[in-house]
């Protein structure tokens, strides 16, 4: 019996998520709408940050609030909008 493989002729991607709060920069796991996951958490109050997306180099950034600020013990995280 013969199989055949599909061509292994795909691109994946180089992305980087990285949430920038003061002097602090957190790789960030998960993006979603209201909210994000920190690949490691650390406690901050709320504030205004923002957030670089990377693909392939490309970048680009936007300004969220930390609604709730980030706690250590929990890696979800709400954002809304921000205004920077």
């Amino acid at each position: 019996m013969k199989t055949s493989h599909p061509s292994q002729s795909g691109h994946s991607a180089d992305v980087r998520i990285q949430l920038y709060v003061n002097s602090q920069v957190l790789p960030v796991a998960q993006l979603g709408p209201d909210f994000l996951v920190l690949r490691t958490p650390a406690d901050h109050p709320p504030a205004d940050a923002q957030i670089t997306l990377s693909i392939d180099g490309d970048e680009c950034r936007w300004p969220v609030r930390l609604v709730d600020g980030i706690s250590a013990i929990m890696r979800k995280t709400r954002i809304s909008a921000g205004t920077m």
